[in-house]
């Protein structure tokens, strides 16, 4: 799947490509009878969100070079099954879900291999490279299992709350509360040794 140059930038435009190795052709999802989609309204949704989605991708992927792939292919679901998209519910949650459930395809299609950290992605993300700390807690969510940092990333970066995260992630609130709890100790633990 190609990506446009835009969309690795992100608060660019986005560039639909690759729809057919999912399935349905954005044209034929306009002729339907059933319902009309509204483009702008999709995309009016879309706009404060792309960055946020961009980074949970990325960041899920642990800096992997597929994550532009993983974040076109988000967008993509999202916009086929915009219509199922109840208007009262939370956008966000709904278009992170979607996120979710790429990632977690993702790493069910690339089980045998590992990702490797990319260093230079990691220091380009941090607001202030010589921030030890900043970059301290991304390598500490680097070593994270993959679902662990998602809820990580979610909870720590995206803001959303436990209950936010358990209708994205499918997993019981206690069992949240639990994985957020064990990344702040041992993220306290690898802090504190290098403290002392």
């Amino acid at each position: 799947m190609k990506i446009d140059s835009h969309c690795a930038e992100i608060p660019g435009r986005l560039v639909l490509v690759g729809a057919e190795t999912l399935g349905f052709d954005i044209s034929d999802m306009r002729r339907r009878g059933e319902e009309t989609i509204s483009d702008t309204l999709f995309w009016d949704y879309l706009a404060p969100l792309k960055h946020k989605l961009y980074n949970f991708v990325l960041k899920s992927l642990n800096f992997s070079q597929d994550a532009d792939d993983i974040f076109q292919e988000t967008i993509l679901r999202a916009f086929q099954y915009f219509r199922s998209f109840q208007k009262e519910k939370n956008f966000s949650a709904w278009l992170f879900s979607i996120a979710h459930n790429e990632v977690k395809r993702y790493f069910k299609k690339s089980r045998n291999q590992s990702l490797v950290l990319n260093s230079d992605a990691l220091t380009s993300t941090v607001a202030n490279p010589s921030d030890e700390l900043v970059r301290e807690v991304y390598r500490f969510a680097g070593r994270l299992k993959p679902r662990e940092r998602e809820i990580f990333f979610l909870f720590y970066e995206s803001g959303f709350s436990i209950a936010e995260i358990s209708d994205i992630s499918g997993l019981k609130e206690g069992y949240i509360k639990l994985l957020l709890f064990q990344a702040r100790n041992n993220l306290k633990k690898i802090i504190g040794a290098q403290n002392e």
